[in-house]
């Protein structure tokens, strides 16, 4: 079960083929070397806001990847998995708080364990070598 209601998805559409140089890219890095990513903030600005601002608090800092499915998905983003070997990796979020959504310069929530208001504004899909953000 989600944080907030789900609708149907709507049809998938392909990410645009340039960046959006206004859109921020964040760089990550791994064990298994370096990789850059945009961050749609044009069309999820509180969910890009919400992931701008626990990077930059330091959030992800020493996270494992806790869910790795070869040629399908990784998966972080949960404090336990600090121990790459934690029984409870994938369970757990963010804590409750405010940040400030970079678009609008609204305050935004994050609430019940880390979620965040859904936002149904985007077309974009599950595509390979996208980034997903789970609102749970």
């Amino acid at each position: 079960m989600g944080c907030g209601d789900s609708k149907p998805s709507e049809p998938v559409l392909e990410g645009r083929a340039e960046p959006n140089p206004e859109n921020p890219i964040a760089e990550f890095d791994t064990t298994m070397g370096s990789f850059k990513a945009e961050i749609f903030l044009d069309r999820t600005p509180i969910t890009a806001s919400n992931f701008i601002d626990l990077a930059q608090s330091g959030f992800y800092n020493g996270i494992h990847f806790h869910r790795v499915i070869a040629d399908f998905m990784n998966q972080f983003g949960c404090p336990h998995a600090k121990d790459p070997k934690a029984q409870r990796a994938g369970t757990g979020g963010p804590s409750d708080g405010a940040f400030k959504n970079l678009k609008t310069g609204k305050q935004e929530r994050r609430f019940n364990g880390g979620c965040i208001k859904d936002e149904h504004t985007s077309k974009d899909s599950n595509a390979p070598g996208s980034l997903s953000m789970a609102n749970t």
